[in-house]
């Protein structure tokens, strides 16, 4: 070997040095925002009372656009609302901010906007790094103006339609809270355009197109009601279910041990629509009205699985198919009779487990399913670190290509959600704080004044997915989980850049 020169030397150094350069910043070949390639688009589902009620998590439900969406992406299998109501856990997802931080825990969270003015949105985050943002349906929750975040989109689409077909329906409506209500359910032989989400379906998948062939990226928001409250669904959804295959849940009743304050125990939201008994707890609901109510959750969930079929294939011939993140998700999640009660508004584990898949087409490398625990507030930084854009200082979640790129990784060691309730006849006011490890659901209801404790549970989920029993008898376990538990809510109210 010829003995090395200075000057050879130093052309090694800096060989070795730009080849360690390029390792260093070098993307494998599935990274979702590959140097030179153009930035990809977001079509962004949102759904509404959804939880995991889809043939894709196993479940009777016939959903068959949504079941591909699933293979052909990644499924997370244990994603978890941060607050079990809508306006709370939109403005949540959309701010990268906990509701336990923001304080804005209620249901149309009116107003959030002027409280929490300079902090960037998401929809405004992409908006400034140079896509076009449309926006329609239902993405936020309030009475704040048309979108709730109306100045931060490149544009908002106003859509009409009907939430009831048969004109029967309105006759004789129950009046409560500032409005009529109809019957709770309805299967009227209408076109699927006739109601609202048939309507942003269609106009949506326009929309699409055009965005398309702009050729600039976009940030699409295509937000459904179904299968909230009233389950209005065209026949055909319902032609699909025997009604007779419905039963209630087994996992009737609380827990012993669960204050009764932990469950939604009136079901106030249900009690609005014309055809539902004003008196007795939901326990006493005849057999055929709880049938009939899920039976028509099973519909509408149809009828949103056919809505979102539409933008599927409007995605699939506009020729952006191989550079759009499709993310589909719900805001929390909903009970049909388990607990003895409906709706949502609880700590509870069907309450705050949702729907979420994320189909990435550079990233065909993922597919199946995930364990991980995750948020929906890790969705903010994971749609930032996919499209390449610097994350706003503020956000408190989680990105999920960890998790994307390895679904086996472990990303979280507990999922946190919140949820306020009233106490007794004073309504002294306490907040349901739980955190979901990989076994167990842990909460704790906080004296909102006083943050001490005034109940706490523990159930293990893995035995008992239903959760019909607490555990008593692992002191050390919850003494740990407390301890967990109290950390996380103390880490959440942190104050960050806005």
């Amino acid at each position: 070997m010829f003995p090395r020169t200075r000057h050879t030397m130093l052309r090694h150094h800096a060989l070795a040095l730009l080849l360690l350069v390029a390792a260093a910043t070098r993307l494998p070949a599935d990274d979702p925002a590959t140097p030179g390639k153009k930035r990809p688009n977001i079509l962004f589902i949102a759904v509404d009372d959804l939880r995991p009620e889809l043939g894709c998590y196993g479940t009777r439900a016939v959903t068959p656009h949504l079941d591909r969406l699933a293979a052909s992406g990644l499924k997370f299998d244990r994603a978890y609302c941060n607050q079990a109501v809508c306006g709370a856990s939109r403005v949540s997802l959309m701010t990268g901010l906990y509701p336990e931080h923001t304080g804005e825990r209620t249901y149309h969270v009116t107003g959030w906007r002027k409280r929490w003015a300079t902090t960037v949105t998401l929809n405004q985050h992409f908006t400034q790094n140079g896509y076009t943002t449309i926006g329609l349906g239902k993405i936020y929750h309030g009475k704040s103006g048309a979108g709730v975040d109306p100045d931060n989109w490149t544009q908002w689409v106003k859509v009409g339609g009907k939430e009831y077909g048969d004109p029967d329906s309105l006759k004789n409506p129950r009046k409560r809270n500032g409005r009529s209500r109809g019957p709770a359910t309805e299967s009227a032989d209408i076109p699927d355009t006739s109601h609202f989400d048939g309507n942003r379906a269609r106009i949506g998948a326009t929309r699409l197109k055009k965005l398309a062939k702009s050729g600039k990226p976009f940030f699409l928001a295509v937000g459904f009601t179904k299968p909230h409250l009233p389950f209005t669904a065209p026949r055909k959804y319902w032609d699909l279910y025997k009604r007779s295959q419905f039963r209630l849940p087994k996992n009737l009743g609380i827990p012993p041990g669960y204050p009764q304050f932990a469950r939604n125990r009136n079901a106030g939201e249900l009690r609005s629509y014309k055809d539902i008994p004003l008196q007795g707890t939901p326990d006493k609901f005849p057999v055929e009205l709880s049938q009939r109510l899920i039976h028509g959750y099973h519909a509408c969930a149809s009828y949103t699985d056919r809505n979102v079929g539409v933008l599927l294939e409007a995605l699939k011939t506009s020729g952006a198919a191989d550079n759009t993140i499709v993310v589909f998700w719900a805001d929390h999640g909903w009970k049909l009779g388990d607990h003895s009660s409906w709706c949502k508004h609880t700590n509870f584990e069907c309450d705050t487990r949702v729907p979420l898949i994320i189909h990435h087409p550079r990233m065909p490398s993922v597919t199946g399913n995930t364990d991980a625990l995750v948020e929906l507030i890790d969705l903010y930084p994971t749609l930032c670190d996919l499209c390449g854009l610097d994350r706003p200082k503020h956000l408190q979640g989680k990105s999920l290509v960890p998790v994307l790129k390895d679904p086996s990784t472990s990303f979280r060691r507990s999922a946190y959600s919140s949820y306020p309730h009233g106490r007794g006849r004073g309504r002294t006011r306490v907040v349901g704080h739980s955190i979901r490890t990989d076994r167990h659901r842990y909460t704790e209801w906080w004296d909102q004044k006083t943050d001490k404790p005034v109940a706490r549970v523990l159930t293990d989920i893995t035995a008992d997915p239903g959760e019909t029993t607490s555990v008593t008898d692992r002191q050390s376990l919850q003494a740990m989980l407390s301890g967990q538990l109290r950390n996380r809510v103390l880490s959440v109210r942190k104050p960050r850049a806005r």
